[in-house]
């Protein structure tokens, strides 16, 4: 059994609880952060699918946080 890269569960902690906290607080930093470890996820650790799901959903919570934000205070 191949050993695990280390760091590699942390990284998909970091980077989905970025991508759901994305859409409520700080969407511009934490979507970044989360498109980041999707990046580093697809690039380092060959977790494709995640990788890429994480860069989604950042980009919506870019979207959407910055549309609640707005919005909200109407």
């Amino acid at each position: 059994m191949e050993k695990e890269k280390d760091g590699k569960v942390i990284l998909l902690t970091i980077g989905w609880l970025s991508a759901v906290l994305a859409f409520g607080f700080f969407p511009f930093f934490l979507g970044a952060v989360a498109i980041s470890m999707g990046v580093v996820l697809r690039r380092d650790y060959d977790v494709d699918k995640q990788g890429t799901s994480l860069i989604l959903v950042g980009i919506i919570g870019i979207v959407l946080g910055t549309l609640i934000g707005v919005l909200a205070p109407l």
